[in-house]
């Protein structure tokens, strides 16, 4: 089973260990954009920008999610601001 694994750093880059660590069994994916609705907007528009369409990224995400864990180890995403780096990957 693959898992979905969300690391993030309070730097811009990502030394050490991440301040958050969160692992999700890729077949919870579904319920991803569900839990985005808790995500407050400001910070949803710092990190990905104001025009980031959240239905169309998770329309397919189970799918992408698979297919992603068929190779492996993949990163999904790497998001850096100022103060702050998240990254998103799949592990088998």
């Amino acid at each position: 089973m693959s898992v979905l694994k969300i690391l993030v750093w309070k730097t811009s880059e990502p030394v050490g260990d991440p301040d958050v660590e969160v692992k999700m069994p890729s077949s919870m994916a579904r319920w991803v954009p569900r839990m985005m609705m808790f995500v407050p907007r400001k910070t949803k528009e710092e990190l990905w920008g104001a025009d980031a369409d959240f239905d169309a990224i998770f329309a397919n995400i189970e799918q992408m999610m698979s297919e992603a864990a068929a190779g492996g180890s993949s990163e999904v995403l790497d998001v850096k601001t100022k103060d702050a780096h998240v990254k998103v990957l799949i592990e088998k």
